[in-house]
């Protein structure tokens, strides 16, 4: 079967036909071919004539599961690498670690939010395009090369210089696909995260619009810098004075120069934005007479060099425990807890304060960006210190 080049194949496998309909409509936008079948054999049927870029498959089906449809996937040689985004009402731990396994690269719960399913087929679509284009630049390539060979011998060597640079140059796009990818993927987790943290139905909607736009203002000058380094990573006392810019003259920042890499500046820049919009609402920065500490120092050394990171708050109304750990608090255990000990989190009379220890080597850069601690840690309750 014949494909046209300037659209991917996206192969969706799920036994009730009626909800082809809603993934249609979900991924029409993306303006690729949708293919549909509703069983597992007949979406290796499928396999056997034609490629996809990606394939949604429903986990729980009469007859061959999506789990067995998956496995006889990868014994395949042609569609071994092919992605696979699950889709179930229900995954728990065995299930997922299983579906992993196979080779899945996601896990979508029903029902569907066309938003979320959009944006991240059209990663693999993309993926997918490129690397056709990759492919036909090759074979342009490799024939050029060959019809200049035959007709001017003597340039010879000129045409293997040319060879080689365009040779460096496809790596170097592909390098730059792969990290592209992997970025929008951690990007798209992490607000998928803020997001569910803060549409939560103990939210009045206006409230939990404030919220959102808050977290996603404080992601966004967390980018900005990064953008500005080529996303090497950027200065922890950047991070500080762009969320406590409101507030810089009752705020005490000290410590000496630290550089985070991507995974840290994100993690961090939402960590300071969250202590301080809860100390403007509810401790230090709520009244005329508080103040904030913020320090950090460098101790350890070797593989055990960590970063000790310190919020203190002063001078406003009398604090009162959590009763449960917001978002902030848990973005604060998931970054400090370490195996030599916890985050000191107290709720004093005199104020609100925290101190974490985070291991170097997981927040320095030059380090293969990985997913902010607060993906994993997203599930964990709220408290009115949100």
């Amino acid at each position: 079967m014949m494909r046209d080049p300037g659209r991917a194949a996206i192969l969706v496998v799920d036994d009730l036909s009626e909800k082809h309909l809603s993934y249609q409509v979900a991924l029409e936008d993306l303006g690729q071919a949708i293919v549909t079948v509703t069983s597992g054999e007949a979406a290796l049927q499928m396999l056997l004539e034609q490629e996809f870029a990606v394939i949604l498959l429903d986990v729980n089906m009469p007859g061959m599961s999506g789990l067995e449809a998956a496995a006889l996937i990868r014994q395949r040689k042609k569609s071994r690498h092919t992605p696979i985004i699950f889709v179930t009402a229900f995954a728990d731990d065995v299930q997922t670690s299983e579906g992993y396994s196979l080779g899945a690269v996601d896990y979508i719960m029903t029902p569907i939010v066309p938003e979320i399913l959009r944006a991240k087929v059209k990663v693999f679509v993309d993926l997918y395009n490129m690397r056709a284009e990759l492919t036909r630049s090759h074979a342009l390539l490799e024939q050029r090369v060959a019809d200049r060979t035959v007709e001017l011998e003597q340039t010879a060597n000129q045409l293997r210089a040319e060879v080689q640079e365009r040779a460096q140059a496809e790596e170097r796009l592909t390098i730059m696909v792969q990290e592209l990818a992997h970025r929008v993927k951690n990007l798209l987790s992490v607000f998928q995260s803020i997001t569910s943290r803060t549409l939560t139905n103990n939210r009045t909607v206006p409230d939990a619009r404030e919220i959102l736009i808050g977290r996603l203002q404080s992601l966004g000058h967390a980018h900005e810098l990064l953008t500005e380094s080529y996303w090497r990573g950027a200065e922890l006392l950047e991070i500080v004075k762009a969320e406590i810019s409101g507030f810089s003259e009752r705020v005490h920042v000290a410590g000496p120069a630290v550089e985070l890499g991507p995974s840290g500046v994100q993690t961090f820049a939402l960590i300071v934005h969250e202590l301080c919009t809860n100390a403007a609402k509810y401790g230090a920065l709520s009244n005329a007479a508080g103040d904030v500490t913020v320090s950090w120092q460098m101790g350890g050394t070797g593989a055990g060099s960590y970063l000790q990171f310190s919020w203190v708050e002063r001078g406003g109304p009398p604090v009162e425990p959590a009763t449960h750990e917001g978002f902030g608090l848990s973005l604060i255990t998931a970054m400090g807890s370490t195996p030599s000990g916890d985050p000191v989190i107290k709720f004093a009379p005199e104020g609100f304060s925290c101190t974490m220890r985070v291991p170097l080597d997981t927040i320095q850069p030059n380090r293969f960006d990985r997913v902010s601690p607060m993906v994993a840690e997203h599930h964990r309750p709220l408290s009115r210190r949100a």
